[in-house]
């Protein structure tokens, strides 16, 4: 008897060993699993934060998803991705879609299957990205599948990216269909189900398959200034728009605080605006695409000498916003970087979005991309 306990100790000892590692091991693993955004949750804020209770927009960001280093053999579809395959899946009539670059192939995949099952899909695409083969084997993808594309050819960038489903549901924002765009990249999408708005990306899509863009494009946009519960919304499509100096007018205005992430901004009238509201007492903040910051014709040093707190981005890739956030209540969004060339030659789409609820999660996301900036991620 006294043998057979004297043996059954440790055995119980290691079954409880590892029971408890085996409990610590999936306790890990779904917290692991909710960062990476498996399950569609996160830490700080919802992957798709509904404005005003409804779904007439959410928004969502890359940056809760991402992982450092990125290890494609480890990728987890995040959850903005999974959404766009979901509208594209269930897609019955037509699909539009605009991206300045293009290689991710789960969304080349979902346009075909979407032809296959009928939908009417058309894309237009910057030619010039076909010098990557990567992006060209993609074009080959939707090329095979018999969609209809749009190219811009001339020297103009067609870099807005938004894609309308079923004319029902609109997505926009500063994310290309790209691997980077999708699992390294600081971005914003944001998906919105609003008529008027889809209306004037779908004209403006229509004169992109009619062969039009940039300069030849010509001032049609049905519905400049939209309501929308308690928000209002301002839209812009450049060139034909011209949204620089309606950006400044806002930040003429700011009262508290103007807080930015720009991955290109090279704009003196911009940059003004906001070193006369910091010089007036306003609490201005940004951050800058660390390479950019160090280009041509960028704003950083001038700002940075005005004594505006701005920094370097942190993210070992690449810092892919183009936001400004006026008062914690306007938002300005889209494909439009801060330059000359986003507003006298290339195809873009800017939205400026009066709504205090859908500020919060930006002012979210830039306390993390802030953040982020002081204390710089490393990939090895």
């Amino acid at each position: 008897m006294s043998t057979r306990r004297a043996q059954s100790r440790p055995q119980q000892s290691t079954s409880k060993t590892i029971l408890s590692a085996l409990i610590v091991a999936i306790i890990l693993g779904i917290g692991y699993f909710l960062q990476q955004g498996f399950f569609g949750l996160e830490s700080s804020a919802p992957p798709a934060a509904s404005v005003d209770g409804s779904e007439a927009i959410q928004v969502f960001f890359t940056t809760p998803s991402l992982v450092y280093p990125d290890v494609p053999k480890n990728r987890i579809p995040p959850p903005h991705e999974q959404a766009i395959i979901a509208d594209i899946d269930a897609a019955t009539r037509s699909i539009d879609m605009v991206t300045f670059e293009y290689n991710l192939s789960s969304i080349a995949h979902a346009l075909a299957r979407a032809t296959q099952r009928g939908v009417d899909v058309r894309l237009a695409l910057d030619q010039e990205e076909l010098e990557d083969p990567v992006m060209a084997k993609w074009a080959g993808v939707v090329e095979d599948a018999q969609i209809s594309i749009s190219w811009q050819e001339s020297d103009a960038f067609l870099h807005s990216k938004f894609i309308i489903i079923d004319a029902q549901v609109l997505w926009t924002g500063s994310w290309n269909a790209t691997i980077n765009d999708t699992y390294r990249n600081n971005n914003n999408l944001l998906r919105i189900t609003i008529p008027e708005l889809i209306d004037n990306y779908q004209t403006e899509f229509e004169q992109m398959m009619a062969g039009r863009f940039s300069t030849s494009k010509q001032k049609s946009t049905p519905n400049p200034e939209i309501r929308f519960g308690t928000g209002q919304i301002e839209n812009y499509f450049s060139p034909k728009e011209k949204p620089r100096q309606r950006i400044v007018e806002y930040l003429s205005q700011a009262r508290e605080q103007i807080d930015f992430l720009a991955f290109s901004y090279t704009s003196d009238e911009i940059a003004q605006a906001m070193i006369e509201r910091h010089n007036a007492g306003v609490a201005v903040r940004g951050v800058f695409e660390k390479r950019n910051a160090q280009g041509l014709g960028s704003e950083y040093q001038t700002l940075l000498d005005a004594g505006v707190d701005v920094l370097n981005d942190g993210n070992c890739y690449t810092m892919h916003h183009k936001v400004i956030i006026i008062d914690r209540r306007v938002v300005i969004t889209g494909s439009y970087n801060f330059t000359a060339r986003a507003e006298d030659l290339n195809d873009e789409n800017l939205l400026i979005i009066d709504d205090p609820e859908l500020a919060e999660w930006y002012m979210q996301e830039f306390e993390r991309v802030f953040g982020q900036a002081q204390r710089p991620t490393q990939c090895g």
